[in-house]
Parts: C-alpha cells; structure tokens; sequence
C-alpha cells in the first residue's frame, strides 16, 4: 500500500507539478497554461485532448495574440488519464442527467449503471481489439454520440471551475516558489525574472 501511494505521488508530481516549476514562460501565461490543460483534461475527448490544446494554443497566438505555456497545458490534461477516466466520465454523465432533470428538460432515463458504462467504455477502447486510431474514433463515438449532450453539459459543472481553480493557484504557487528561488539565489525578484523569464524578446 505505501509503494502504491509513493507511486502516485510520484506521478502526480512528475505530472503536474513538475511542468509547472520548471516552466520558464511568465506567470500569468504558465498559468494559463495550466487552466487550459485542465479545462480540456475534464472534457470527454478521450485521446483528442493534446491534439485539442495545440489546436487552442494556434488560435490563442495566431488569431487572439496572446501565449500559455503550451508544455503546461498538454502536462495538465494527464488529470484524466487511464486511472481517472472511467470515474471521472461516469460523472460527467450523472451530473448531466441530473442538471437537466432538475431543468425539466428531458433527457430519457440513465440507464447506465458504473458497472455497464465502465464495461462499454472498456470495451471501446481496447487496445487488444483496436488501434489507435480506432480507439479515438470508438472512444469519441460512445461519450459524445452514444451518450449524447447530458455527458458534455454534465463535464462543464467540472472543467469550468477547477479550471479557474488551477489558473488562481497556480498563478499563487508559482509566485511563491519562483520568490524563493529568486532569495535562495541572492537576487531580488525582479532582477531573477529578468535574467531566467522567458520574455516576447526571447523565441
């Protein structure tokens, strides 16, 4: 049990904060970065969710002219991962059925439970049965299409807020850390982002 919870904090580090503190992009763009990742790490895009935040990093800096930390934000996206997804997923689909049947708007009944969605969900996603490609398309066909809109309503009463979440600690965190850093190396902090902050001058 203590190798097992080792583990995780080992990869909870090495994937998610780790991206973060050796980030060198300013704060307010890692963390962004970070809220990005996360918003889309929370969605049901099973396999797309890189792919997703590239497509958002070009439209951020070639049509809104603005930068995130790219490396953060396809970093942030592991919190749905193999370990996570099946609850995480199973979730957003009960949220969703739940927020539309107190909105009186009809959904048809969930007739999933855990056990048949993790089954189904298992059985699209097989990488004994299916390629990558297959996958996606099998993944992405039973979450959005199968399951339909209560699934997509359902994962924003979770990506919107913890995404806002991670954009306001991050932001905090990383003011901390880079602060003490900037001490332990005798240099005031304004000086420490002068000489190791990447800068719009700096490609």
């Amino acid at each position: 049990m203590r190798s097992i919870i080792q583990a995780i904090k080992t990869r909870i580090y090495q994937h998610l904060i780790q991206p973060l503190v050796e980030s060198v992009s300013p704060i307010h763009e890692t963390a962004l970065g970070a809220a990005i990742g996360m918003f889309v790490g929370l969605t049901p895009t099973v396999g797309l969710q890189m792919w997703i935040v590239f497509i958002i990093w070009l439209g951020f800096r070639y049509f809104l002219k603005l930068r995130f930390d790219l490396l953060v934000s396809t970093a942030l996206v592991w919190i749905s991962n193999p370990f996570t997804m099946f609850f995480l997923y199973y979730g957003f689909l009960v949220t969703g059925y739940t927020f539309l049947s107190i909105s009186g708007i009809h959904a048809g009944p969930l007739d999933l439970s855990y056990a048949a969605f993790n089954h189904q969900l298992s059985q699209a996603i097989d990488t004994q049965q299916y390629s990558g490609i297959e996958i996606i398309a099998n993944g992405t066909r039973f979450l959005l299409v199968d399951l339909g809109y209560p699934m997509l309503i359902g994962c924003l009463f979770y990506a919107i807020p913890f995404s806002v979440l991670s954009y306001a600690l991050s932001k905090r965190y990383l003011t901390i850390y880079r602060m003490q850093k900037a001490k332990k190396m005798g240099l005031d902090y304004e000086k420490w982002r002068e000489l190791f902050e990447r800068r719009p001058d700096r490609k």
